[in-house]
C-alpha cells in the first residue's frame, strides 16, 4: 500500500478565546470566500478579455468597414461637384439607378442623402443616421479623406446622429440660429415716442427686446423695453428651443436648395 499524506487547511492560531474546532471551522471559511473570490474574478476577467478581443477586432473591423464606405459614398459626391464630364455621367447614374428601382427619395432632398438611400436601402433609421453624418461632414468643411477620423473624434455615427437639432448647441449659437430665423417675420408695427426714449437712436436695425402683457381685449401692454445683448440673445436662445424643429427644417431646405442648385449648375454648365 503506498503511502498517502493528508494535507490539512492551515489553521490559524488559537487564543484563549477560541477551541481547536472553531479555529479549523474559520480556516475553511477563508478559503471558501477566497475560493469564491477567484471563482468570480476569473469569470469576470474573462468576459472582460473576450470584450476586449470583440472591440479590437469584430467591432473595429466593422466600424471601419462601415466609416470606409461613408467615406466613398461622400468621395462620389465630390467628384459629383468637381464640374468636369465625370461629373454629369455620375450625377445621371444615380438618377437612373433611382428612376429604375424606385428609389423614395423627395426631389429636393440633398444629393449625398440621395446616394446614402440608394446604398443603404429602405432601413430609415440607418439612412438618416448616416445622412447626418455626411451632412454634419460637409458643413464643417471634412473632406473624405479624413471622415473616418472625424467620425471617431466625435464618438462615431450614433453621437452625432444624437448632437442633431441643437442638443449640443450652446445659448450664443442658438441665439444666432434664431435671429436668422425671425429676421424676416414681421408680427407686427408701432411707433412710441416713450420706447424711442430708452434706445439708442445709433442702433438702428439691431435687435431689441420687449416685455408685454396680453390683455383680454387683444391688445398688448409694452411694460419694458431693453437693447441689451444679453437679454436679446437669451430670448432668442429661448425662442429657438421651443421652435427648433421648425427653424431646423427651414435651415436644412435653405442649405438643400442652395447646395443642389450649386451642384446642378456645375453638371448643367458641362453639357455641350
Amino acid at each position: 500500500m503506498s503511502n498517502a499524506t493528508l494535507v490539512l487547511p492551515a489553521v490559524p492560531a488559537v487564543t484563549s478565546s477560541t477551541t481547536v474546532a472553531d479555529a479549523v471551522k474559520q480556516s475553511f471559511e477563508n478559503d471558501s470566500l477566497q475560493l469564491g473570490s477567484a471563482t468570480n474574478l476569473s469569470f469576470i476577467e474573462q468576459l472582460i478579455i473576450e470584450q476586449e478581443v470583440w472591440a479590437d477586432t469584430a467591432f473595429k473591423t466593422s466600424n471601419d468597414m462601415l466609416y470606409g464606405l461613408l467615406a466613398k459614398c461622400q468621395a462620389k459626391y465630390e467628384e459629383m461637384c468637381i464640374g468636369d464630364s465625370n461629373s454629369l455621367v455620375l450625377r445621371d447614374q444615380l438618377n437612373t439607378y433611382i428612376k429604375l428601382h424606385n428609389i423614395a427619395v423627395n426631389k429636393n432632398s440633398h444629393t449625398i442623402i440621395k446616394i446614402v438611400k440608394c446604398v443603404f436601402g429602405d432601413n430609415k433609421r440607418r439612412v438618416s443616421a448616416y445622412s447626418i453624418v455626411l451632412r454634419t461632414a460637409l458643413f464643417h468643411k471634412v473632406k473624405s479623406t479624413e471622415l473616418a477620423d472625424f467620425i471617431r473624434n466625435n464618438g462615431g455615427v450614433e453621437e452625432i446622429r444624437l448632437a442633431k437639432n441643437g442638443n449640443v448647441l450652446s445659448a450664443k449659437q442658438k441665439a444666432e440660429f434664431a435671429k436668422s430665423a425671425v429676421v424676416t417675420t414681421a408680427l407686427a408695427e408701432f411707433t412710441s415716442e416713450a420706447i424711442a426714449q430708452q434706445l439708442d437712436a445709433a442702433n438702428i436695425g439691431e435687435q431689441i427686446v420687449f416685455v408685454a402683457t396680453q390683455q383680454a381685449d387683444g391688445k398688448f401692454i409694452v411694460n419694458a423695453v431693453s437693447n441689451s445683448a444679453t437679454a436679446v440673445n437669451a430670448a432668442l436662445a429661448a425662442y429657438y428651443s421651443a421652435h427648433k424643429d421648425s427653424i431646423q427644417s427651414k435651415q436644412d431646405e435653405q442649405s438643400t436648395t442652395t447646395a443642389d442648385e450649386q451642384l446642378t449648375n456645375i453638371v448643367n454648365s458641362t453639357k455641350v
